[in-house]
């Protein structure tokens, strides 16, 4: 499909897709209307739903990418099956649950906010599943068992020359920063001691530095376990927000970057070794 087809039917389909998943939370009882939110409020939240889904249908309609596509019909149907399967949410106000004879006007929801929290955080998702599609794109330019995609960008040859794909790796991790600075923000990551303005700041470099690395393996050295294993601790966390729990995934991701690096490596030289043994095999049987 042509590019600017491809554009239009994806946005198209991404309104749809957010139209239905607000119609099923406004019929549980949300309060997500567009009277609740001022205008930025409301374009982060409505948009977010629509770039979500449109971004893996573009990827799909254009370059023929089924992951991210796959990845979002799993989530959704995750996250609407939590909604709409019992124990359905509930609205509780605080007096009842403490037995106050007052009615605060403060209400609780419990087993529910699965599509709030799915809006809110759409960017994230979005990262994820974006990253997913290059991992495909990647594996589809090298293996001829599996189709190649359709309409390859030029500007994207596997591998990439070091310039292009040094280019590459800094803007996905710039986008996976900003992302997750963003959500480390929302759900209040702080440091003991009074010291945000140094953790954001050590957090922003390390989350630059931790997509930027295996990205730039992927479209340059093309090793897929790393940025793969990247994809699945973007969604992990993401994920885990779905639950309310004490501890926060997210702070030990944001705030210890540096250990997921160090498995990110440690896969990369994993597989770097395997595929020179690969190499050294058939080097050895062919002599």
């Amino acid at each position: 499909m042509p590019s600017r087809r491809a554009v239009g039917f994806s946005l198209a389909i991404g309104v749809i897709y957010a139209a239905g998943v607000l119609l099923v939370a406004l019929s549980l009882g949300y309060s997500i209307g567009p009277s609740q939110y001022s205008l930025g409020g409301l374009l982060w939240r409505y948009g977010g739903l629509v770039v979500v889904a449109a971004v893996p249908v573009w990827l799909a309609v254009r370059f023929r990418l089924i992951t991210p596509v796959v990845a979002l019909v799993l989530t959704t149907a995750y996250v609407l099956g939590m909604e709409l399967t019992p124990p359905g949410p509930t609205f509780r106000d605080v007096a009842e649950l403490e037995r106050l004879a007052e009615p605060t006007g403060i209400l609780v929801v419990e087993n529910g906010l699965y599509i709030v929290r799915y809006m809110v955080n759409a960017s994230v998702w979005t990262v994820g599943f974006l990253f997913l599609g290059l991992v495909e794109y990647v594996i589809r330019d090298m293996w001829t068992r599996v189709p190649s995609v359709s309409g390859s960008l030029p500007w994207l040859s596997i591998p990439a020359p070091r310039r292009r794909a040094i280019a590459i790796a800094s803007v996905g991790g710039l986008l996976h920063a900003v992302v997750m600075v963003w959500y480390a923000a929302r759900l209040g990551v702080t440091l003991s001691g009074g010291f945000e303005w140094l953790l954001y700041l050590f957090g922003a470099v390390g989350m630059w530095v931790l997509a930027a690395v295996p990205l730039y393996f992927l479209v340059r050295h093309r090793l897929i376990a790393p940025a793969t294993l990247l994809t699945v601790f973007i969604l992990i966390d993401v994920q885990a927000e779905f639950t309310a729990s004490v501890e926060d995934p997210h702070a030990l991701y944001f705030g210890g970057w540096f250990l997921y690096l160090g498995i990110l490596l440690i896969v990369a030289g994993i597989e770097y070794g395997l595929r020179r043994l690969d190499v050294l095999q058939r080097f050895a049987s062919e002599v």
